[in-house]
């Protein structure tokens, strides 16, 4: 009877765990996708100019000293272009430019000069 009582506390122990480590991922993407609007708009782009916004997180990648967060965001008139960013020391660190089918060297320096200069959506 008592090893039962303990395997069931255990299980809830890790069981509220679990949840605590989702809840955690959960409410920080909502201030990392704020944090990028913020930096994109220090940019010079609005929220109009975003098609979509994607934040993954990885524990695993956090553990290997890998890039905890990873953030990509398309624009509406770069549809097939994704500007890859990654959250650090609480700051959006722009990581560079991605697409299908890869692009040469030149077009993503190119993308990634404009998205600096905030002159990509320009035309």
């Amino acid at each position: 009877m008592k090893r039962n009582k303990v395997f069931i506390t255990s299980i809830t122990i890790f069981i509220t765990f679990i949840v605590i480590l989702c809840l955690n991922v959960f409410i920080q993407q909502k201030f990392i996708k704020t944090y990028t609007y913020t930096e994109l708009e220090y940019r010079g782009y609005t929220a109009q100019d975003v098609s979509e916004i994607k934040i993954m997180h990885s524990y695993l990648n956090k553990l290997l000293s890998y890039n905890e967060w990873r953030i990509s965001v398309e624009f509406e008139k770069e549809p097939e272009i994704l500007f890859w960013f990654t959250y650090r020391d609480n700051k959006i660190v722009f990581q560079g430019v991605s697409s299908e089918p890869m692009l040469d060297k030149e077009s993503i320096l190119d993308y990634s000069e404009r998205f600096k200069k905030g002159t990509l959506l320009e035309e």
